[in-house]
């Protein structure tokens, strides 16, 4: 430790250590400095996330694992032989689906050369998957999960030895890792992987700043990178000839209204597959206002004639407040949902079905209804139905499209290998490309598009954006001067909201954010709440 040249103001003396534990090094104090500046927070915060919650200790040498031979073939494998040898490889996405687990084993070769690799996943229960695969093939796996401060204080400092699987969900991503030479990120676009609360720290930018500063290699793993890993350029490897199971596309534009919520043809394969005592997984939204709506009279789906977006239950369209008339095609007026909140869904099902065969996720009925949050914890099942893919699809903001086709994708990865198991996706719109992309299973030309149309309409990646929200009692005025007075930069807003006044910044921000991080301090010195989101996912 060292103090640098004289100290200025009132500082005081350092009376003692309290430990001998160093939490961070230069190298990864650049990485949290910049942190503090991207997501407008000051340093102390991004401190305190690299630091483990009592006062660390570095942990005893684990027993010299006993290693299988790693297998041959896998692009990780190849990767781990690479870095044991010394060779620093770039940023990788690697398209597949890792739920397969076969590469945790490749890493060995990177734990052989005494360097460690650090693992982070979007939810516990996937942390635990990944962990427990680590430790069936000999690694010495560091598991930083629960909420127990000696717990994650412990797994922090037996992360500071080389030679170590180091597995945690994001709060691991800012933590020194002794010997670190490689980092994986499963699903970096899924939502966990982002801080809801200021600062709203990115897993895929604070990693990929580390591995540029820190010199060790990331590869980012799933079905479906994100458009900003796109924009990176990084090198694409492709685990197969598919990113996720066979999707077989229920085409209901031709069925009649009040067939359902269930296609005839899905409530067969269910049936089918109950009858071999097989289980199945069904997949609705949360809420029926999520759901996608038809014209009774024609088929035709239900979407806001200025932006495109699904038209629900509500009243007005949820992004552009368009108030919706008659269908635009035939001029009905009477309109059903497509999809269902899934405990109508078990009601539906059990009554098509006959008896109680469904039951809401996790059961131990043959059927399951479940919603996103019950991926993490699904279990592999030979048959999987998405009730609504237009509910999906036709939401309300500017990321719908990739995020429809990254849950679509996790979704159809939890089939089980085999032949027959599949995904049944149920749209009315069946020439969409999104519909498409899943048919084929490759989703980069899909993701391309994507980010060609985001760098035409000035959206991220290409342009930077900043959301503020501020919740007081205060009229705007004061903060929209405040805002305005940045410099180059575009301001829109105030917004009112349920929780105060919001505006958005748009353009080159990098100055921007050095001269907001003080602003920001004094508003809320002056007693208003201030929510700063960095790279928004929700505009």
């Amino acid at each position: 430790m060292e103090l640098a040249g004289p100290r200025e103001g009132r500082l005081k003396d350092i009376a003692a250590l309290s430990s001998e534990v160093p939490v961070f090094d230069d190298r990864l104090l650049a990485t949290l400095r910049w942190a503090a500046i991207h997501y407008v927070a000051p340093t102390a915060v991004l401190l305190d996330r690299a630091a483990p919650p009592n006062l660390p200790s570095v942990s005893r040498e684990m027993p010299t694992p006993d290693l299988r031979p790693s297998p041959t073939g896998h692009p990780i494998g190849n990767l781990a032989t690479a870095l044991a040898r010394g060779m620093k490889r770039p940023t990788t996405a690697m398209i597949g689906r890792w739920q397969s687990l076969a590469w945790v084993e490749a890493l060995g070769p990177v734990v052989e050369a005494g360097k460690s690799t650090l693992i982070v996943t979007a939810t516990e229960a996937e942390s635990a998957t990944v962990a427990r695969a680590g430790r069936d093939c000999g690694l010495p796996v560091v598991e930083a999960s629960g909420d127990l401060a000696r717990e994650l204080t412990g797994a922090w400092g037996a992360a500071q030895q080389p030679g170590r699987l180091v597995v945690g969900t994001p709060r691991v991503a800012a933590w020194q890792v002794g010997g670190l030479a490689l980092a994986i990120v499963l699903e970096e676009g899924r939502r966990a992987m982002k801080d809801r609360q200021t600062p709203t720290v990115h897993v895929r930018e604070l990693m990929m700043t580390r591995s540029r500063i820190e010199g060790f290699s990331l590869v980012f793993y799933g079905p479906t990178p994100s458009i900003e890993v796109l924009a990176a350029g990084p090198e694409m490897i492709r685990e197969g000839n598919r990113a996720w199971a066979l999707v077989e596309v229920v085409d209901r534009s031709g069925d009649q209204p009040g067939s359902g919520v269930l296609a005839e043809r899905s409530v067969a394969a269910i049936r089918a597959t109950t009858g071999e005592g097989r289980r199945s997984f069904v997949f609705t939204h949360r809420r029926s206002s999520d759901s996608s709506t038809r014209c009774v009279t024609c088929r035709r789906v239900r979407t806001c004639e200025s932006c495109g977006s699904r038209i629900g239950r509500d009243p007005a369209c949820r992004r552009c407040g368009r108030v919706p008339g008659p269908c635009p095609q035939c001029g009905g007026t009477s309109f059903e949902e497509m999809g269902s909140e899934p405990e109508r869904l078990v009601g539906e099902l059990n009554r098509r079905l006959g008896g109680e065969a469904a039951g809401l996720h996790p059961t131990d009925r043959l059927v399951s209804v479940g919603t996103e949050r019950d991926l993490p914890t699904l279990e592999a099942v030979p048959l999987v139905v998405a009730v609504d893919v237009d509910g999906l699809m036709l939401g309300h903001n500017y990321r719908t499209a990739e995020e429809a086709l990254r849950i679509l994708a996790r979704l159809a990865n939890a089939v089980e290998p085999g032949h027959g198991r599949r995904m049944m996706a149920q749209t009315s719109l069946p020439e969409a490309p999104l519909i498409a992309t899943l048919r084929r299973g490759d989703p980069v030309p899909y993701l391309e598009g994507l980010l060609a149309e985001r760098a035409h309409l000035g959206f991220p990646p290409a342009k930077e954006m900043l959301a503020i929200e501020i919740r007081t009692e205060d009229a705007p005025d004061r903060f929209d001067r405040d805002l305005r007075g940045l410099g180059e930069v575009a301001v829109l807003g105030p917004a009112g909201s349920a929780r105060g006044w919001r505006w958005l910044l748009q353009g080159s921000l990098g100055p921007v954010k050095v001269a907001l991080r003080p602003l920001v301090q004094r508003w809320r010195e002056s007693g208003a709440a201030v929510r700063v989101d960095a790279d928004p996912i929700d505009l």
